[in-house]
């Protein structure tokens, strides 16, 4: 099967006082396929989060390519990447910062909408029901996000994702700010869009209970570049790197902050 998202040997540098530069990443190349979930593994300053944005199409790589069904995302038109930012969702880690808290959250709903050939009604049927399975009440709709708390700004963010029903969604620590019901219903709401709609997920996660229960593959970031990556369950039985291992185990999360 073909990738849904190819990452060809792509590494990120960034300025470092006058002369200087600090890599980030170095030579990654893996694939996502349609309806799986890739998780991203590593300890904090390991670049997981540069990578997503990158994969998003939010940042360029210094080299290489990601090509998103074939093509390479940074040769988009400007109206191809506003297609794109429909088909390929991203969720941040921070429920604050990701939205504007002057929309209300019909505005921030309707967006990733605008590609939809249906009525006015209709996307507003269809943004109820994505709300009310997250558990947010319908009068959600007319309020600002600034009115909201942080577990649930989170969850509006994640409707907000998944209303289009988009190929790919990266999800940068999506459900760390959610408490355990809250949390519990996110995931079962992601794998039941997998399940109906073919859902690719991209995961970054410290949480690898979550981890367990979502991916089918892993890759592991480690000195900017992958140093283990395979299915989940092979990986978490016998993981082929030492680094891996202790990472599994959670001895290389203490004291960060990923």
């Amino acid at each position: 099967m073909t990738d849904l998202l190819a990452v060809q040997n792509v590494s990120f540098s960034r300025k470092e006082g006058r002369n200087g530069k600090r890599s980030i990443l170095r030579g990654l190349n893996f694939g996502v396929k349609q309806g799986e979930t890739v998780a991203i593994l590593g300890q904090s300053g390991t670049g997981k989060t540069t990578l997503a944005h990158i994969l998003a199409g939010l940042v360029p790589p210094s080299s290489g390519s990601v090509r998103y069904k074939g093509v390479e995302t940074q040769l988009l038109s400007h109206r191809q990447n506003r297609a794109l930012r429909s088909d390929l969702q991203m969720i941040f880690q921070d429920p604050y910062s990701s939205l504007d808290p002057r929309q209300t959250v019909s505005a921030i709903m309707h967006e990733p909408l605008w590609t939809h050939t249906l009525s006015k009604e209709q996307k507003d049927e269809h943004i109820a029901k994505m709300l009310h399975v997250l558990g947010l009440p319908p009068e959600s709709f007319a309020r600002r996000a600034h009115e909201f708390s942080g577990g649930q700004r989170q969850r509006i963010a994640i409707a907000r994702a998944l209303v289009g029903q988009p190929s790919l969604v990266i999800a940068d620590e999506a459900v760390s700010a959610l408490d355990v019901s809250a949390q519990a219903r996110v995931l079962n709401v992601l794998l039941e869009q997998q399940q109906k709609t073919g859902l690719s997920l991209i995961f970054i996660s410290h949480d690898m209970a979550v981890v367990r229960h979502m991916a089918h593959r892993v890759v592991v970031l480690a000195d900017s570049t992958i140093v283990e990556e395979g299915p989940a369950q092979q990986i978490f039985a016998n993981p082929r790197s030492a680094y891996t291992a202790a990472l599994l185990q959670k001895d290389l999360w203490k004291d960060t902050n990923v």
